[in-house]
């Protein structure tokens, strides 16, 4: 087409407007319930231990919840924001400060534990195969949210949206696992993060790359 304004035109009719995204803390409430949701679901299918919530040391199974959950839910947001061009992380410190309190409640639990190094069998396999039932069909959410923006530089946004979803999935088990932890139990909690992190890099990057 030699008429340049004719073919503006021409494009103009068939161009939609771009739908303007939403504020960062709104997608969080609606996808980070969602994702919470289906890990619960989930992990119905397996064996559940009922923690004790009036024991000596029931204060720390409780802010070991609040915290990962609360973790879990603002690196998510992180990865929703840095998905965007020019979107950056807030409350980058209290994140830091909040990794730094979950890791003295762990040596807390595991200065709890009878027995800080346990190689019996069976032990950490069940915290190993919960956080990777709770934390898979969270990767699903997690990658239909940020196909919404895309992103420029999927590795980063998928990496930091798997961590999200690691420390949601812990604040699920924290549910059913008692306030004393072993050493094995922790190196299994990271090694299902890590497995999370991994899967979630793999299964979405070739789908929200912009």
């Amino acid at each position: 087409m030699r008429d340049s304004e004719a073919l503006i035109e021409v494009l103009a009719k068939d161009m939609r407007p771009v739908d303007r995204v939403a504020p960062v803390w709104r997608r969080v409430m609606v996808w980070g319930p969602v994702a919470l949701g289906l890990g619960f679901m989930a992990t119905l299918m397996l064996h559940r231990f009922n923690t004790d919530w009036s024991a000596a040391h029931a204060a720390i199974s409780v802010a070991n919840v609040a915290l990962s959950l609360t973790l879990g839910l603002a690196i998510f947001a992180a990865s929703l924001s840095i998905s965007v061009a020019g979107g950056r992380v807030r409350g980058k410190g209290w994140i830091v400060g909040g990794l730094a309190a979950w890791l003295v409640l762990a040596m807390v639990s595991m200065a709890l534990s009878p027995r800080l190094i346990s190689f019996q069998r069976g032990v950490g396999s069940y915290c190993f195969t919960f956080v990777l039932t709770a934390g898979a069909p969270m990767i699903l959410v997690a990658i239909a949210a940020l196909r919404r923006t895309r992103s420029l530089n999927p590795r980063r946004s998928l990496s930091v949206a798997g961590a999200g979803i690691a420390f949601m999935a812990f604040g699920l088990l924290g549910f059913c696992h008692p306030a004393e932890m072993s050493m094995t139990d922790f190196v299994a909690h990271l090694l299902a993060a890590l497995v999370l992190g991994v899967g979630t890099v793999l299964a979405g990057r070739p789908l929200i790359r912009a």
